[in-house]
């Protein structure tokens, strides 16, 4: 194997666009991340360059000695191998799915292989055309064979290079346009499986073009090579066009699923922004309900009062109080102690809305047979809105309730919470029972355990939302029974 300066560029240059090509789709695994890149990128040096150009590989694969190619479709072959090493190096130098993995080398090798298959028809065309005219001349005896040869030789040297130049040039066009459509999916492992094999069948019908190209382009019979171009002149613009409307496709199709996750971010967040009025909504009906009841209480206290004073009248009157009227004043005692209890909050936060938000919780707890207990105070000096905290501390505690609620009754049914400020960090830690059950968990955290997602799911949804816009975390910790949600919040400077 001789080392030609043109080929060795060449490879260099493929073994570059390939690692430029996976660069923040796919993460190197941990234990190789100071040589994961640098063990790929010689991989596909080598091996390619290799695979390409070695009489080693040529001969037991062509059955011959001389190692020349006589039909086409062998070099299916060593596609296959070059694939094949580049999934074996890439599976064990990188994390994530394989079917990511083989999304990625899918999309690199068609769109080189198209852009190989657009540039050599127009090179075969033009090249071709120019030694069919010097043949001409030569039979017509405007030039002799010396000076044929001088023309012909050096032809064919610049033109490969401008055919590799031309190729090289148009993967990396098209390389770059692929990649300007990643901004909105991100990393290719966190595509969905279905969106994977959405955006993997364009590269697919490429590579199946390309076997079939592969298998026709020529073949040796006898003394004679039977082109497909020669055979079929009219290939020369099919080819060419088939493969530039491939190499459109597979851009526009990553293009448009882009579009779609841009489009379905906007929907959720117009979901989210529901969610939040309904909350919002849900927080003014509560506070709605909190003053009827102040108002009603306060009602039936007034005429209580009133009652005794009457029953106090007729006691002066009499001079003693009977025994009907001890007992009919000791049952209105009663209800204005019930009416009592009714207008005090049992937790006390320092902030309207999240008084509002507890306490309409342990309302809820009552009512389920859950015992809730702890205690917030209202983080006034961090500059972090009731609005915020509020949907995090209902969604966190309707979890929690929704978590007890698949509990048996005879069982232990508990919720604890904390809130509290450790300097410009604000913490609120809710603790629940729960049954043991796996929690599902995607790749973004905790989800729903509700069966339809398009309807339920939003809650944490909006705590994630929240949480961000705080730059703060949220984890979560479940074992022996016991789940623990931890959200982490940080304060503004500015109230410190």
């Amino acid at each position: 194997m001789t080392l030609e300066p043109l080929d060795l560029i060449e490879y260099l240059l493929k073994a570059w666009f390939l690692l430029y090509f996976c660069e923040g789709s796919i993460m190197v695994r941990e234990k190789y991340r100071s040589v994961g890149k640098i063990l790929f990128f010689l991989q596909a040096f080598f091996v390619g360059y290799w695979i390409s150009t070695s009489t080693w590989v040529n001969r037991p694969l062509y059955d011959n000695v001389e190692g020349i190619v006589k039909d086409s479709s062998y070099s299916i072959i060593k596609l296959a191998i070059v694939l094949g090493c580049s999934f074996l190096f890439m599976d064990l130098l990188y994390q994530g799915r394989r079917l990511s993995k083989v999304y990625l080398l899918l999309v690199f090798y068609a769109v080189q292989e198209m852009s190989r298959f657009t540039v050599h028809s127009v090179w075969s065309f033009v090249t071709m055309g120019v030694i069919d005219h010097l043949n001409e001349l030569v039979i017509t005896e405007e030039i002799d064979l010396e000076r044929f040869m001088a023309i012909v030789v050096p032809l064919q040297a610049y033109s490969m290079r401008l055919f590799a130049a031309g190729y090289l040039a148009l993967t990396y066009g098209t390389l770059r346009a692929y990649r300007r459509c990643l901004t909105v999916s991100g990393p290719v492992d966190e595509i969905s499986r279905q969106g994977l094999w959405f955006l993997m069948l364009t590269p697919m019908v490429t590579m199946a073009f390309d076997v079939s190209w592969r298998i026709s382009f020529f073949r040796q019979q006898g003394t004679e090579v039977e082109f497909l171009y020669d055979k079929y002149g009219s290939m020369y613009v099919v080819v060419p066009v088939i493969a530039l409307l491939c190499l459109a496709c597979i851009v526009f199709s990553r293009r448009i699923y882009s579009e779609l996750l841009c489009f379905e971010a906007q929907r959720n967040s117009l979901l989210f922004y529901k969610q939040q009025l309904a909350d919002m909504t849900d927080h003014v009906r509560e506070l709605e309900q909190l003053y009827d009841g102040i108002r009603g209480m306060r009602h039936d206290v007034n005429n209580y009062v009133a009652d005794m004073e009457q029953l106090l009248r007729v006691s002066a009157v009499e001079g003693h109080l009977p025994d009907e009227v001890r007992r009919e004043a000791a049952g209105y005692l009663h209800h204005m102690q019930q009416a009592a209890s009714r207008l005090s909050l049992q937790f006390a936060t320092g902030n309207p809305v999240t008084d509002v938000i507890i306490n309409r919780k342990w309302q809820i707890c009552e009512q389920e047979h859950v015992k809730l207990e702890g205690e917030l105070l209202f983080p006034a000096k961090l500059g972090i809105e009731a609005f915020d905290l509020g949907i995090l501390l209902n969604n966190a505690l309707d979890n929690a309730i929704e978590a007890c609620r698949k509990i048996p009754e005879d069982a232990e049914r508990l919720i604890r919470f904390r809130g509290y400020a450790k300097g410009r960090m604000y913490f609120v830690v809710v603790e629940n029972s729960y049954d043991g059950s796996a929690l599902p968990v995607g790749t973004d955290g905790l989800r729903s355990t509700k069966a339809d997602l398009n309807r339920h799911g939003f809650g944490m949804s909006n705590m994630r939302s929240c949480v961000e816009k705080y730059y703060g975390t949220m984890q979560h910790e479940a074992d022996n029974g016991k789940f623990v949600l931890t959200i982490m919040l940080q304060g503004n400077d500015s109230y410190s």
